[in-house]
């Protein structure tokens, strides 16, 4: 056994505890995900948190800027798992 593999970081959640939605626009005021990304964070592969991550910066600066469309949800996950029928 190779007792010196290295394991992978997990890509970290943009959360500074300031989770409130804000109703006017549908992200979070301190970290600017959706509701969908934030139930789905553990879900998401290390793929998927950076874009989650671009998403959110990019919102972050439309808001300072006044502009009220932002980037899309990045969505759900698709389960892996095969049917038991399978």
């Amino acid at each position: 056994m190779n007792t010196n593999a290295i394991t992978p970081i997990q890509v970290r959640s943009p959360c500074i505890n300031v989770c409130e939605m804000n109703p006017e626009v549908g992200l979070c005021r301190g970290c600017f995900r959706t509701q969908d990304e934030r139930d789905w964070w553990v879900a998401y592969s290390n793929d998927q948190r950076r874009e989650v991550l671009r998403r959110c910066e990019q919102r972050a600066e439309a808001f300072k800027n006044g502009e009220t469309v932002f980037a899309p949800c990045v969505g759900g996950v698709q389960s892996v798992k095969k049917s038991a029928t399978s």
